[in-house]
């Protein structure tokens, strides 16, 4: 493709950049809480202590970066700044790209990725531009829909004229601009997230179920949303303390994967420690944090549609019970042409790390469902 360069790349943080942690983190500042309440003002302190010592005594970065080696990392360069990905190649496969958002990472799609893989199709899984090993946005405008055409590119370099897309949080919205904008192309999309809760024509009443669930949106747009503003007015105010604590950062992210899961008050019991740990050193090592909290500004104040209306290409829809925006199928039909819907038994926000299995089957049941089906 004209003006497209790939490259083959290592992850390679220097040993200054642990030290540096360690140093920060020997030298963390307790707040005087007065009384612990627990989950309820945002952060439950015996959590945050304990996975801070842990991240500063048994977590081993190096070990990690060894493992994520074992993978086919590469770069892109589109319009003068490159962006990350990682391939699962697996020659003459369908392919699939799965698009992760904020405070994720391709980190957390690795397993899911992995079984897919194994189930026979080619997976790509791109770090969003300003998050991970990609570059920080050089201008202003870097929205879901500029995405969408730089990951559209990307497949196309890669050789795939027909290709999937899978997206949860922001691939929700990056995925349903690829589709919609080159349906041609993509074959199907896959989301386990759907944006926006259009209502139902003017004179008709939602059903029950829609109902209830508006009222339960209600409840979290309510008590859950601050984070959406500070990062979608005023994103530089907050990343700047972030970008130079990693326990703040640590506690902002860590209180979105314990209030977006399903994880009865131990999140543990739905995250590996070290996972966890290192979808944060992702934004932490690479000084990720403020470009990667910018795309809610990018996205609110976008000046053309991000995704042009309903999206005709055929969609899948794994409906997880914890997660927040998860509307019932009749709202999901609204926004897109749903042609294969699940409802999960367990899991939330991060489906592919949480239930990499449920994701990975749902992932290819729909695809081969619409005959993207491995050889």
């Amino acid at each position: 493709m004209s003006g497209m360069r790939l490259e083959t790349v290592t992850i390679d943080f220097p040993e200054e950049l642990i030290v540096d942690l360690h140093r920060r983190l020997d030298a963390v500042r307790w707040p005087e809480i007065g009384f612990d309440p627990g989950w309820d003002m945002g952060m439950d302190a015996a959590t945050l202590r304990d996975l801070v010592h842990y991240w500063r005594h048994e977590y081993d970065w190096f070990a990690v970066q060894d493992e994520l080696n074992r993978l086919d990392h590469r770069m892109m360069e589109m319009e003068g700044e490159r962006f990350h990905f990682v391939t699962w190649p697996s020659p003459g496969a369908p392919a699939v790209i799965a698009i992760h958002g904020w405070p994720g990472s391709f980190s957390e799609l690795i397993d899911g990725a992995e079984l897919l893989h194994s189930s026979g199709y080619e997976v790509v899984v791109p770090s969003l531009p300003g998050f991970g090993l990609s570059d920080p946005p050089r201008r202003r405008g870097v929205h879901g829909g500029v995405m969408a055409e730089r990951f559209h590119q990307l497949m196309l370099g890669l050789g795939h004229d027909r290709y999937g897309v899978q997206g949860g949080d922001g691939g929700s919205v990056v995925g349903p601009a690829m589709a919609g904008r080159h349906p041609e192309t993509v074959v199907g999309l896959h989301i386990n997230l759907i944006p926006g809760s259009p209502r139902p024509p003017e004179g008709v009443e939602p059903d029950a179920e829609e109902q209830a669930w508006r009222e339960e949106r209600d409840r979290f747009e309510e008590y859950g949303l601050g984070y959406y503003d500070v990062q979608a007015l005023r994103p530089d105010a907050l990343s700047y303390g972030l970008a130079d604590s990693p326990v703040g950062l640590l506690a902002w992210v860590l209180e979105k994967f314990w209030s977006w899961s399903g994880n009865d008050d131990d999140i543990w019991r739905r995250f590996d420690r070290d996972r966890f740990l290192t979808n944060v050193m992702l934004y932490w090592l690479p000084n990720r944090v403020l470009s990667s909290t910018r795309i809610y500004h990018e996205m609110t104040f976008a000046t053309e549609p991000i995704r042009a209306g309903h999206v005709s290409v055929p969609t899948g829809y794994l409906r997880m019970p914890d997660e927040p925006w998860a509307p019932p199928r009749a709202v999901a039909e609204r926004v897109a042409n749903i042609v294969h819907y699940t409802e999960a038994r367990r899991g939330g926000h991060f489906a592919a790390m949480e239930e990499p299995s449920v994701w990975a089957e749902d992932v290819d049941a729909f695809f081969k469902s619409l005959g993207l089906a491995p050889a």
